[in-house]
């Protein structure tokens, strides 16, 4: 049915995204950072193996895609974080904390940049 073709879009999705990082990996500059690469693709992608949601699977892709544009951007394959001013209030009323989770940073934390855990408690 239509689950199913959907499912398989999402694999393929997530198997062309895997090759995509791998072949980035293989003409990355350093060796250390290449290793880097491999490892964190690796471990994300098989933490990542388990989720069936449609929403959360295009999240994790959308996360991917800005972590590999950044990387090709800067030349640094390793995440980049930043700050935001504690206090400051976000359109939404929520106050920052000292630390933003941006997006593509989602996969390294149990909390969204509000506090929140990911399940929405």
């Amino acid at each position: 049915g239509s689950r199913a073709m959907a499912a398989n879009a999402s694999r393929d999705a997530v198997l062309r995204l895997y090759r995509t990082v791998l072949k980035k990996g293989y003409n990355w500059g350093s060796v250390k950072e290449r290793d880097y690469i491999f490892n964190e693709a690796k471990s994300l992608f098989r933490r990542n193996k388990e989720i069936s949601s449609p929403k959360l699977i295009q999240e994790k892709i959308k996360e991917a895609e800005s972590r590999i544009e950044l990387a090709a951007h800067y030349g640094n394959p390793y995440p980049r974080m930043y700050y935001a001013q504690p206090g400051v209030i976000f359109k939404s009323g929520n106050k920052a904390k000292k630390k933003i989770n941006p997006d593509y940073m989602h996969s390294y934390y149990d909390e969204d940049e509000f506090g929140l855990k990911k399940d929405g408690k």
